[in-house]
């Protein structure tokens, strides 16, 4: 996440500054300090701060947006839990009712299937550029990971099933944002779910998002068009701006997906010379792709996706937009999924 956060002490200070620079801090002809017999007038003192002013003022502004944005998007998540919780809890009451049980009686029925070794080794093999230890060294965390993703997925679908027996629908309109579709795209243009995600390539934890979008778009070859757009976070991942820029270079030649994927494949080595490596082994022509790489030329893209971030008051990654609405962090496959359908059956 960006490291600057927006305190109540900076915002108090940014709004005197700003009621400052934009009324001024007195009259031009006020007297604001002596030094022997020497006055300092207000207009000396904005002539001397007028940059610095200006600067807190834009940095109060993306800052004020960041925090405006995401209250609403937070009551809105906020709103939601509560009435899916709610509409749980009555479905599950009425079932109960109807079986002359208990709610934590058929909660504690629920079972999932249990894990697989094959299962354990695709999730291994899924996300090994994040995994440093040996397969046998994490095999028991990975399995009680799955386990338990497995369980609240069987949770959440017999809590479905009794969606669907007692005719329960949720009608609350999600909050949706206006966000630009453009970049790479993944999936037909006529698409009639699209999904804007914003990400980089050093961070892990869209390293383990890429498996789910694999699974999202094999799920959904048709219906779902997915856009990448570039949002390195620097002060984290000091090889996330070189890394956007080099998927720049590539998606110049045709070979964006090849190259993201190699990159989020093997995110531990984002150097310069590490991304040139790579270049030649997606097949892109390497004096093009390093005279790119080199001379910033892709900046300017990765910069203007940057700006888009900075302008939906995005401060961590990987963010989702899925037809507008806001999804932020690591999703599971049937989380995305359960939003897909929504958005394909919404009327």
């Amino acid at each position: 996440m960006r490291s600057i956060r927006l305190s109540f002490e900076f915002l108090a200070a940014a709004l005197l500054l700003a009621g400052a620079a934009g009324a001024g801090l007195a009259r031009a002809d006020t007297v604001v300090a002596r030094i022997g017999d020497q006055a300092i007038s207000s207009q000396d003192v904005e002539a001397g701060s007028a940059d610095k002013l200006a600067k807190q003022q834009a940095t109060y502004e993306e800052q004020l947006k960041e925090l405006q944005l995401g209250y609403a998007r937070s009551r809105q998540a906020f709103i939601e839990k509560e009435l899916n919780d709610l509409v749980d809890e009555r479905v599950l009451s009425l079932e109960a009712k109807a079986r002359k049980s208990t709610p934590e009686a058929l909660t504690a029925a629920v079972r999932a299937e249990p894990i697989s070794d094959a299962q354990m080794r695709d999730f291994y093999a899924a996300n090994k550029g994040q995994i440093p230890q040996a397969y046998e060294a994490v095999q028991g965390q990975i399995k009680a990971f799955l386990q338990e993703q497995a369980m609240q997925n069987a949770h959440r679908s017999y809590l479905d099933s009794l969606r669907k027996k007692y005719k329960a629908v949720v009608t609350l309109a999600p909050l949706r944002e206006q966000v630009a579709a453009v970049g790479p795209r993944r999936g037909p243009s006529d698409a009639r779910v699209t999904i804007v995600e914003f990400s980089d390539f050093q961070c892990p934890y869209c390293g383990q998002l890429e498996p789910v979008l694999k699974q999202v778009m094999a799920r959904y070859p048709t219906q779902v068009q997915l856009f990448y757009r570039h949002m390195p976070l620097t002060q984290l991942h000091p090889n996330a701006a070189k890394a956007a820029e080099a998927a720049v270079c590539a998606q110049n030649q045709g070979k964006f997906w090849e190259m993201h994927d190699l990159m989020f494949a093997e995110q531990t080595s984002l150097t310069a010379e590490g991304l040139k490596e790579k270049a030649r082994r997606v097949g892109i022509d390497a004096p093009a792709f390093d005279d790119c790489l080199d001379s910033g030329k892709a900046k300017e893209a990765v910069r203007v996706d940057g700006q888009a971030s900075i302008d939906l008051g995005l401060s961590s990654t990987p963010i989702l937009f899925i037809d507008g609405r806001f999804v932020s962090g690591t999703q599971s496959f049937e989380q995305l999924s359960s939003i897909i359908d929504q958005e394909l059956h919404k009327g």
